[in-house]
């Protein structure tokens, strides 16, 4: 199966004849839904544990949280600072899904088959504790900017799965801090964010982090470690120490997206840009 990047790559090569195939292909197409190419794309694929995306309004990003729910992942939670909020998220759901079966507004869920995605907020500190025991495979913090920092770092201890191969993934959405509370996301993702950073990462690219003693520290790969005399020891026998010792860096990228990486807003996606081909 090739990706919606690399389909979009060979558009200006393709012949009257194979467009038109293309087109059928696309109109047979049930999937609910599929990212765009480029950014959305790339965080969409990425095996990072951590994404951050954003940086522009309009640039797809409550799409991309719905998408990775309801074609990625088995147990989602998605959350706004505040709960009106998450009014756009399950209109957009309602689209995708041509409905809201199996959704249920009192307890916030969202029931699809194995499926499940919960809609969460957080308005005031120590809000985040109603969270507590409740796992899940895709955390996504929708604006996240908006989140105190205690809040996510809280909420993302809960991200785990018993599910045999099942990915892992935090999603951070948010458009530039517009307030000092929300800078924390900066530092967050300073690799990419921050210009005085000694050491900057391109977007996509994946840079490994621990927290240690509060304070998180960035690491060369994923390899756990135990602490010992606060120096960072790689061989260790794990029968030695609890499952709290063992520190496994978690993986961080950030891929900024824009308003024109998002076609569905001035047209019809794939379809749109096939017609506009010469």
């Amino acid at each position: 199966l090739m990706r919606t990047d690399e389909v979009a790559e060979l558009l200006p090569y393709l012949t009257d004849g194979e467009r038109a195939e293309l087109t059928k292909l696309l109109a047979a197409d049930k999937a609910p839904w599929r990212p765009l190419p480029g950014p959305q794309s790339m965080a969409y694929h990425s095996k990072a544990d951590i994404i951050g995306y954003g940086g522009a309004a309009g640039g797809g990003k409550t799409d991309l949280a719905c998408g990775l729910a309801i074609t990625e992942h088995t147990v989602s939670a998605i959350f706004r600072r505040e709960g009106t909020q998450l009014t756009g998220v399950i209109d957009r759901l309602t689209s995708l899904l041509s409905g809201r079966d199996g959704y249920n507004g009192q307890e916030r869920i969202w029931r699809l088959g194995s499926k499940q995605i919960e809609f969460g907020s957080v308005p005031h500190p120590g809000d985040e504790t109603k969270y507590m025991g409740r796992p899940k495979d895709l955390l996504v913090l929708d604006e996240a900017a908006n989140f105190l920092e205690a809040q996510v770092r809280f909420l993302m201890g809960w991200v785990r799965t018993t599910k045999p191969g099942q990915k892992c993934t935090t999603l951070m959405t948010f458009n530039p801090p517009t307030t000092a509370e929300g800078r924390w996301i900066i530092t967050f993702f300073a690799p990419w964010l921050d210009s005085k950073h000694p050491n900057p990462a391109a977007p996509g690219e994946l840079r490994w982090f621990a927290t240690i003693a509060g304070k998180d520290i960035e690491l060369p790969d994923s390899r756990p470690f135990v602490l010992i005399d606060g120096e960072r020891h790689y061989q260790f026998d794990r029968r030695r120490f609890t499952p709290q010792e063992i520190i496994t860096p978690q993986s961080r990228t950030f891929i900024p997206s824009r308003l024109s990486d998002n076609p569905y807003l001035t047209g019809t996606g794939y379809m749109t840009q096939l017609q506009a081909l010469p």
